[in-house]
Formats: C-alpha cells, sequence, structure tokens
C-alpha cells in the first residue's frame, strides 16, 4: 500500500521526512483516488503503482530486453558524469538530490565522478517507496561506503522540503528516469518549481527525458513478452485496495499501453474484460465499469530538446547542456537555477 504510516516517521529505522505530513494524509489520498476515478476518462494517479510491490517489479521490468530507457540513460550517465560533475561544482559539489531515487544504481556514476575530481557531496534519496529507500542504502554501502546518505520518504508531487546542505555548498539535484513524462506540461512546470523551491541561484538540476523515436520500440517498450509490465500495472490495484479497503479484482482488468503517435506519449490503461462492479470502500460508493471500459494508470511522453529547454525556462533554470545518446532516444539537460524564480 501506500506507506502513509512510514511518511510519518514509523518503522525501525524511519527516514527523514520532506515535509510535515497532515494527520489528514489518508483522508486526503481517499478524495484524490475519488476525484481521479471521477474524471473522463477514469484515472488512478501514476504514484500508486509504487507500493513496496510496485518498486521491486519496475526494477524487474528495467531488466528486460524491450525496456530500453534504464540501461540507455546509465550508458549516458557513465559516459558524461565527469562532464556533469565539473559543471555542478566539481570537488565544491556539496550534495546530490534525487527524486524518486529507485535503488541508485544509475546514479552512481556521478558519485564515482565526483569522488575522481576530489569531492566527497552527500546523497540524499527521495522516494515514495520505503522498499526503494532501502535498496538504496544497501547498493551505495556496498558501492560507494564513503559517501553519506541521507533519505526522504515522501511524495514529491506534493509541497516538499529538503534538508539544509552541508556547508552551504552548491547541490544538484537529478529527476532521471524520465519520470517528467508522467505529467503535462502545466503540471511538470509545477514540479520542477518545488525542486527549484529547494535550490538557491547557480545549483543546478540534470532532467532526463525520453525522446521522440520509433512507435515500434517504444510500445514494445511498454508490452513486454513476459508481462512484467502487465503485472506491474494491475499490481496498482491491490496497492489501492490495502488503502482503500475497495474491491478490485487484478484479473479482471487486462493490460493495454498503446503508443498514441499524434500526442507522442504512451498512455497505460486497466481495460475491464467483462462488465464490473467495484465495491470502493472508503474511497465511497461503487464504480460500474463496461467491457472494454478503461482506467488509466500512466501516461509516459516523449520530448524534443526545445521541449524540454522550454520547460526549464519556465520552471526557473536556465538550460546550460545537453547530453543524448547516440541513438537518440534519451537526453539528459542541464539546468541552472537562476536568480529570478516564478512561485505557484
Amino acid at each position: 500500500m501506500l506507506r502513509l504510516d512510514l511518511l510519518q516517521g514509523g518503522g525501525a529505522r524511519p527516514a527523514r521526512t520532506a515535509t510535515l505530513v497532515s494527520v489528514d494524509a489518508e483522508t486526503a489520498a481517499l478524495a484524490e483516488l475519488r476525484q481521479a476515478l471521477s474524471r473522463d476518462p477514469r484515472e488512478i494517479p501514476c504514484k500508486y503503482l509504487y507500493d513496496d510491490r510496485g518498486s521491486a517489479l519496475f526494477e524487474q521490468i528495467t531488466r528486460l530486453p524491450e525496456y530500453y530507457p534504464t540501461g540507455t540513460e546509465r550508458a549516458l550517465l557513465e559516459g558524461q558524469a565527469e562532464a556533469i560533475i565539473e559543471a555542478a561544482g566539481g570537488a565544491r559539489l556539496a550534495e546530490l538530490v534525487e527524486l524518486g531515487s529507485g535503488a541508485a544504481s544509475k546514479t552512481v556514476a556521478l558519485l564515482a565522478a565526483a569522488l575522481r575530481l576530489g569531492g566527497k557531496p552527500r546523497y540524499v534519496a527521495v522516494d515514495i517507496s520505503a522498499h526503494a529507500l532501502l535498496r538504496t542504502r544497501n547498493l551505495l554501502a556496498q558501492a560507494r561506503p564513503e559517501i553519506p546518505v541521507d533519505e526522504v520518504l515522501a511524495d514529491y508531487t506534493q509541497e516538499l522540503q529538503l534538508p539544509a546542505v552541508p556547508g552551504g555548498g552548491p547541490r544538484l539535484a537529478l529527476f532521471l528516469g524520465g519520470t517528467i513524462g508522467n505529467d503535462d506540461d502545466v503540471d511538470a512546470v509545477r514540479l520542477l518549481l518545488r525542486v527549484r523551491n529547494n535550490l538557491s541561484p547557480g545549483d543546478l538540476l540534470l532532467l532526463g527525458a525520453n525522446l521522440v523515436t520509433e512507435p515500434a520500440v517504444i510500445h514494445r517498450a511498454y508490452n513486454d513478452a513476459a508481462g512484467v509490465t502487465a503485472e506491474f500495472n494491475r499490481n496498482i490495484l491491490r496497492n489501492v485496495n490495502a488503502l482503500a479497503g475497495s474491491g478490485f479484482d487484478p484479473d479482471d482488468f487486462e493490460h493495454y499501453a498503446p503508443y498514441v503517435v499524434d500526442r507522442q506519449r504512451i498512455e497505460m490503461w486497466l481495460v475491464a474484460r467483462d462488465a464490473v462492479q467495484v465495491d470502493l470502500g472508503r474511497i465511497g460508493g461503487t464504480l460500474e465499469m463496461k467491457r472494454g471500459e478503461g482506467i488509466r494508470t500512466e501516461i509516459s511522453r516523449r520530448f524534443t530538446r526545445p521541449h524540454i529547454t522550454r520547460l526549464l525556462d519556465e520552471s526557473g533554470f536556465a538550460a546550460e547542456r545537453w547530453f543524448e545518446s547516440p541513438d537518440g532516444r534519451f537526453g539528459l539537460a542541464l539546468g541552472r537555477a537562476r536568480a529570478n524564480l516564478r512561485r505557484l
């Protein structure tokens, strides 16, 4: 389920919380789900994909032969790590903070580059999943034990306040994995503005973006032969059930994830195999769906370089560097926080 108990600091070794979490957080989550399921089309916000089981399934997805984004981005980061760290202050870099840390496997290259350049920045992992933070902690303890690690268990799509930077040095924020594609432009700018609110002028943001490429390649990445993505998608219903006491049966729904060419995005859906009635538990009411009707669980957009540059500019960043994979499927944009900040 969405670990609301841990967001309030529970657990054997609680992670730092990024912001004060209201005692009404669960009520707010139920209201969010109620609103999303009432839309046309019906939706479940994609953050509910990432309970502990969902995070583990996504780790499996990143190792599938069809799923190119993770490997492509990792190779790009490894090849450009020193250039990125040098631009962010080199040995003076005080901190790397990663939103949606996952298992931080791609970030190790940046930390290694910082060490080679004479620095030892703190790494701050921000994730909604306790499972993901545990994997991050274990991975970095083995790969880079000399790097100090702090953890923030939080929903970074909400208001965010990060811990102070040690020594006040420059900070590099990482928003990788193409996650910026889960939002339309308005919401993407809102999210990036929240990041900018936690940075000082001159700090940097490294933004990873999936780029427009062959539609068949994109389609295969979300429709793997082993069915792992389908299970990942259906698991969102188990997460909602755990949170809301609802009665979704994942087996009643088919995974459907077409690439919509004219909108340059994947749309991930759960489509009813037959007519269903679902008791929504504490969300309230009953959801009735006909055969073939769907619930959208995620969009994943593809971008061009000018589009990413515009998003950075509207969020208070000046685009400084652009790194692109040789196959043109993934890009990394490095933006520097401007002094003038447009606030929400």
